[in-house]
């Protein structure tokens, strides 16, 4: 969803053969395709060929760049939920995990961005190329988001020393998720201000 919260690190791009460089006009075909895609028919019924056959390039040229579909739909979330989209870092860290929540949660209930990721979800328990998109990109890549804010506020005194950052952020992302794969029109400002306010309640004094 561990130390700035605006340096997450996001996954490595994909190598790339050596040769002509990737067009970053046709790149942009292809995550604009994959996002339209999903969009109209979900996750599962969009295929590597009909983003391809969207975008006007040859399978190939998507496989060369993105091995799997499940690296493409990766850096398609990435696209539409990128760290800076929903990030703040003010004086009140509770304050900036709300804005987090809030905004990452409106990103997931309005754009694609929340079909793709509970696609990813759902494959990462049979097929390895999700489960490493979801967990490399995602659980690993991105929980400097969430575990920045709980940072600042050991220092600040506001949460206690023995707070266990990590393990509150993997209870906010198991409950975000849990929300997307059953209620996602319920990931609102009322679910993100409460599960704020419940994680904070673990580390009072």
């Amino acid at each position: 969803m561990s130390t700035n919260a605006h340096s997450s690190p996001l996954p490595n791009p994909p190598r790339l053969p050596r040769g002509r460089p990737r067009s970053e006009n046709k790149r942009r075909t292809i995550l604009n395709a994959g996002t339209a895609l999903v969009d109209e028919r979900g996750y599962h019924a969009t295929t590597m060929e009909s983003v391809a056959s969207r975008a006007g390039v040859g399978k190939m040229t998507i496989y060369r760049w993105w091995r799997s579909k499940a690296a493409l739909f990766l850096e398609i979330y990435i696209d539409l939920a990128p760290p800076d989209a929903v990030v703040i870092e003010s004086a009140d860290p509770k304050s900036d995990l709300r804005h987090l929540l809030s905004s990452s949660n409106k990103i997931l209930r309005t754009t694609p961005a929340g079909p793709v990721l509970a696609g990813l979800i759902t494959d990462a328990q049979h097929d390895i190329a999700a489960h490493d998109a979801v967990h490399g990109g995602l659980i690993a890549g991105r929980c400097e988001l969430l575990t920045g804010p709980f940072e600042r506020a050991i220092e600040m005194g506001v949460l206690g020393d023995s707070f266990d950052l990590e393990f509150a952020a993997e209870l906010m992302v198991g409950m975000i998720w849990q929300r997307l794969l059953t209620a996602p029109d319920r990931l609102d400002d009322r679910f993100a201000n409460r599960l704020v306010d419940t994680v904070f309640a673990l580390g009072d004094h």
